[in-house]
């Protein structure tokens, strides 16, 4: 839970440490002084700007110890799940975590994350819940070539077919993919109807789409049609 609770928790950026030498004690003392020093807490004179500073010293000091390994205990989970639906929805919290439908975005972030086809192909086949703990329905179509193409091949499709043509021209395997899963009617392909959901990019964490698209990538079958009706910008 702490994944959805931390993107509206923490209001002001806090970098996860890079050496573990940034939660020695003398780290710890030296970024929270700092932090001290930066957010005051003037109540007597700006009681409004002090509350929001001790507001967000509570977040970034939250941040300090779950980034250095603090497991917060059962009472605390749900302390913080309390105090955070006081203020958000369950669409707020599904929103946080999603990846969007913002490509350039997408692909920066994917850079950090490994995707695990073998989950990737769980969720494909509606095995693995997402955000909303409702099931993807990509197999429910691609197994059958009279509405989807099929997912046997998806990657030699992409290689042979897709990047051939001019408006894919500067485009990367994995931005095709992920721009045929947040944002299926960008293109689709001659002989297919517009079926493919535009939604899942508000259903995906980050992880979820790495996988999916791993699992995608894995897809390079030797194809059996001359091309002529391939790959619709929907995997």
């Amino acid at each position: 839970m702490l994944r959805i609770l931390l993107p509206l928790i923490l209001i002001l950026p806090w970098p996860a440490r890079a050496q573990d030498d940034a939660c020695g004690a003398g780290a710890l003392q030296r970024q929270q002084e700092t932090l001290a020093g930066y957010l005051r807490l003037d109540f007597a004179d700006d009681m409004e700007t002090a509350l929001a500073n001790l507001f967000r010293l509570g977040a970034l000091y939250q941040a300090m110890a779950l980034d250095c390994g603090y497991a917060p205990n059962a009472a605390e989970v749900n302390a913080m799940l309390e105090r955070v639906l006081d203020y958000a929805s369950l669409d707020d919290l599904i929103a946080a975590q999603s990846v969007g439908d913002d490509v350039e975005a997408i692909l920066l972030e994917l850079q950090d994350v490994y995707g695990d086809p073998l989950t990737g192909q769980l969720l494909y086949n509606g095995l693995e819940a997402t955000l909303g703990g409702n099931p993807l329905g990509c197999a429910g179509c691609h197994e059958n070539e009279a509405i989807a193409p099929l997912t046997a091949g998806t990657w030699t499709r992409i290689d042979d077919a897709r990047l051939k043509l001019p408006q894919f021209a500067d485009y990367s395997h994995r931005q095709f993919l992920v721009e045929s899963i947040v944002r299926p009617m960008d293109y689709i392909t001659p002989e297919y109807a517009e079926v493919m959901p535009e939604f899942y990019g508000s259903q995906l964490t980050i992880q979820q789409l790495a996988d999916l698209v791993a699992f995608l990538e894995s897809q390079d079958q030797l194809l059996e049609t001359d091309g002529t009706k391939d790959l619709p910008h929907q995997p």
